[in-house]
């Protein structure tokens, strides 16, 4: 009768238990660095929108004189955002009048798949990146 018992194939509860928790601190370890990796990726879409509007306010300011105060002054001067950029992100223009642009910062609508409020800023005078998806 043991012998009988002893060649029953599987797997042991212990077994079976020991892959459940190796499976679980794996999926600990991977979600967070995938998360990060998303928020990058959708801030990555508002950092280059920001560089083609700081671009574009430097035209504006060599053709006009002036610095813009919006984005929409340089919608006129044919700054180009892809719709779907347009729809997710709200952009402001923080200008110190004739000093030039300050800063530049995105802040996100709730068509964005990460949800609203989230910020994205450029900081012209040291040209630092902050905000949502950036370490």
């Amino acid at each position: 009768m043991l012998k009988n018992l002893r060649k029953r194939e599987g797997f042991t509860l212990v077994e079976v238990l020991v892959v459940v928790v190796i499976l679980a601190i794996l999926a600990a370890i991977a979600v967070p660095i995938y998360l990060r990796y998303v928020e990058g990726a959708r801030s990555a879409e508002a950092q280059e929108a920001i560089s083609a509007i700081y671009a574009a306010a430097k035209v504006f300011q060599a053709k006009t004189g002036t610095w813009p105060s919006n984005v929409r002054q340089l919608e006129v001067q044919n700054l180009q955002l892809d719709q779907v950029t347009r729809d997710r992100w709200n952009f402001q223009i923080v200008s110190g009048g004739s000093t030039g642009v300050t800063s530049i910062s995105a802040t996100s609508t709730g068509r964005m798949p990460g949800g609203a409020g989230k910020i994205v800023k450029f900081t012209v005078a040291d040209g630092k990146w902050s905000g949502y998806g950036i370490d």
